[in-house]
């Protein structure tokens, strides 16, 4: 197979992907936003769809199952009424931390494998490879040739 070592090298970055989604993840999206509102204690709605990059329609779906679990609570802003500023309540600091927890848990245990040097060079490595992607995931001609050559 021409492609063996790229072919293999994405199914292992695939499989990487894959366990930090489901064990860090599961419910990502409110983790992500329990541990963004933890460190910077009060965000506006459009600062976290910003920051996150994530549509305004998915963040307000995912803020009202957490706001129906007692986790944030959302208010109109004082500065800028079009605002909504969220927060988390006592809940919801004990479950961002509880998460940021199980994060830091998650990344020792995967990562203690590997020396210190390896995770260097692996660091290093991944920057090359995602400097990279978004350079080309940012490249007309490589947009339009996957659509040009497989999907019509």
């Amino acid at each position: 197979m021409k492609y063996q070592q790229e072919h293999t090298l994405a199914i292992r970055l695939k499989t990487c992907g894959r366990f930090l989604h489901y064990q860090v993840g599961g419910k990502a999206g409110q983790q992500r936003i329990l541990m963004r509102l933890q460190s910077h204690e009060q965000t506006t709605q459009k600062e976290l769809q910003d920051v996150l990059e994530i549509s305004s329609g998915a963040l307000s779906e995912i803020l009202q199952k957490m706001e129906d679990s007692g986790l944030i609570l959302r208010t109109k802003s004082t500065e800028d009424k079009r605002q909504v500023d969220l927060l988390l309540t006592p809940e919801g600091r004990d479950t961002a931390h509880s998460v940021e927890q199980h994060y830091h848990r998650t990344l020792e245990t995967m990562f203690e494998c590997l020396s210190a040097e390896q995770k260097d060079q692996l660091e290093e490595t991944l920057g090359i490879l995602t400097a990279h992607l978004d350079e080309i995931k940012n490249d007309p001609a490589f947009a339009q040739n996957l659509e040009n050559c497989c999907l019509k």
